[in-house]
């Protein structure tokens, strides 16, 4: 199987785009995560949130978390959040929930490697990015034991990252 390198993401005509700003202004952070844009199989999953700003979303998104943005249109960024999930952030300017809560409403990734998360984990903390849930185990001692840890976003979107100790009991 060939999997196409972030180079063959569909190249936007000016015309499509209606702001200054581009995808490759915001170099996402090296090693965190593979962007590799997929293009077989049945599907990839999509999840859309608020945002505040385009540019700050932008600039967060790939130089804190590593994600890479593949569009930016007027109201919305869109990004390859590690290859496998399409966030799309709309622009909202209204008000935006200013206690954000774990649940019901978080998303994130789920590692396979523990070497994934770690490096993750240690490059939030090496940022001074405040956690919501610090790295703790859940469900210790049973097969459904992982790490994760909790952070918000700019736009007080919820994040989780973890990781499972049986990869094979990711679902």
């Amino acid at each position: 199987m060939r999997i196409p390198q972030p180079s063959t993401y569909p190249v936007y005509q000016s015309s499509d785009i209606m702001t200054d700003l581009k995808p490759a202004d915001f170099a996402p952070v090296a090693g965190l995560l593979n962007n590799t844009q997929i293009t077989t199989g049945q599907y990839i999953a999509h999840i859309a949130v608020p945002c505040r700003d385009l540019e700050g979303t932008a600039r967060w998104y790939s130089q804190v978390l590593g994600a890479q943005p593949v569009r930016i249109l007027d109201d919305r960024v869109t990004f390859s959040f590690g290859g496998v999930l399409q966030l799309v952030c709309h622009l909202e300017r209204r008000a935006i929930d200013p206690s954000p809560r774990a649940y019901p409403r978080h998303f994130g990734l789920t590692f396979l490697k523990m070497e994934d998360f770690t490096r993750m984990h240690n490059h939030i903390e090496k940022l001074g990015i405040k956690m919501m849930v610090h790295a703790t185990a859940r469900f210790a001692d049973t097969p459904h034991e992982h790490q994760t840890f909790m952070l918000v976003e700019p736009a007080n979107n919820v994040l989780e990252f973890k990781c499972y100790l049986r990869p094979e009991l990711s679902y």
